[in-house]
């Protein structure tokens, strides 16, 4: 994802959602989001994409208890927050969106059925640590079945 400020998209991904920062190159920095997940960032004008900011982009992140991110990140200036989580027509995800300090779309969502939150949470380590059902039987979040 590309940033106009670099400085404010670091502060947002490492500040305010407290991610650690694994790689930084100067122009160009790598975010663990958990086990071998990770989301990188890079100066505008720097690297091979040639997108506008923010064009077209979501990331969705799956937490545990979206009503405390939510409040959470309610007085952060960085971000603007696009409105209060709600469940999601359709599907069992409930959520809500925000803009980042580089324009880009998050969604802070949580899956609301026991089958998705298991699958999920296995992934995330963060819904369900019950790997029950998991072909690896692995104790380790890193799972990659």
């Amino acid at each position: 994802m590309t940033y106009e400020d670099l400085a404010a998209g670091d502060h947002f991904y490492r500040g305010v959602l407290g991610l650690p920062l694994i790689e930084d190159q100067g122009w160009a920095k790598v975010y663990r989001i958990h086990g071998s997940a990770h989301v990188g960032i890079v100066a505008t004008r720097r690297g091979p994409v040639i997108k506008p900011v923010g064009s077209g982009t979501l990331l969705s992140i799956v937490v545990e208890d979206v009503d405390a991110w939510y409040e959470n990140l309610q007085h952060e200036p960085s971000i603007e927050i696009l409105g209060p989580p709600a469940l999601v027509a359709d599907i069992p995800v409930y959520s809500f969106f925000l803009r980042d300090p580089g324009g880009y779309a998050i969604e802070i969502q949580a899956f609301t059925d026991a089958r998705a939150q298991q699958r999920f949470g296995h992934i995330s380590g963060q819904i369900n640590s019950s790997h029950d059902g998991c072909p690896c039987q692995s104790d380790d979040a890193d799972c990659r079945s």
